[in-house]
């Protein structure tokens, strides 16, 4: 049976140019180019009244919001729906990670080749796996640094309380000196402390320290020490 292709990309010339090597396919019975996933849902809702065909879907990974918690969920709702393929925009190899976790199976470069495209775009319609080869050494480099990504994610994922206190420890501030800062009592700094201990999943405060340079986390509040101003963590504890 033959597929539609769903176009979903800002650059409408790259779109456009995607149109031409989907009409060189026999496989394929049409192509559909639109700009955002809003309106990808107001099509398939469309869809939903005329005989169903299936689909395959082009997107740009940056129409994902991965500062979104329901983003993950989008993600998933999608490949169920019909074959994902995603032109892979970003730098950030944990979105790479978040992609692939969530049931991305197929994940090309922007600047691919016509040959990987359109492979890519056939797997997709098959609903298997494929990589460029772009991003395939990207993976590759992704699977020997997971448990430094999956640190990071963690790092990323703590209350901003946490943070402060985090890169404080990072500056050899002492729990009363913390304490002080905040507003709370030594005790409830020491419980975060031992709190983020667990959930990096580290033993000591070393393991601390380590976490914050290898998730970037002190060099970004070196950068942007507003952030994790003092005032705005005060008595924001959530113990």
């Amino acid at each position: 049976m033959q597929t539609q292709v769903i176009i979903c990309d800002k650059q409408i010339v790259y779109a456009m140019g995607c149109s031409l090597l989907i009409k060189d396919n026999t496989a394929l019975i049409g192509y559909h180019i639109i700009k955002s996933l809003d309106e990808l849902n107001g099509y398939l809702a469309y869809d939903k009244t005329k005989q169903p065909l299936p689909m395959v879907l082009v997107v740009d990974s940056a129409m994902f919001n991965f500062g979104q918690s329901s983003t993950m969920h989008q993600i998933k709702e999608l490949t169920t729906k019909m074959g994902v393929m995603v032109v892979f925009n970003e730098q950030d190899h944990a979105h790479l990670y978040q992609l692939i976790d969530n049931g991305i199976s197929v994940i090309v470069a922007r600047n691919v080749s016509k040959q990987e495209w359109s492979k890519a775009l056939e797997m997709a319609r098959l609903q298997k796996i494929y990589f460029c080869n772009r991003i395939a050494e990207k993976v590759f480099t992704m699977v020997n640094h997971m448990d430094k990504i999956k640190l990071t994610e963690k790092v990323h994922q703590l209350h901003t309380y946490d943070k402060y206190i985090l890169v404080r420890i990072c500056e050899e501030a002492s729990s009363k000196q913390i304490a002080y800062e905040v507003g709370h009592s030594k005790r409830t700094i020491e419980g975060h402390r031992t709190k983020m201990m667990q959930q990096l999943e580290v033993k000591n405060l070393a393991g601390l320290v380590k976490a914050a340079f290898m998730s970037k986390l002190y060099d970004h509040y070196l950068e942007n020490p507003g952030l994790y101003d003092v005032t705005s963590c005060a008595k924001t504890s959530s113990l």
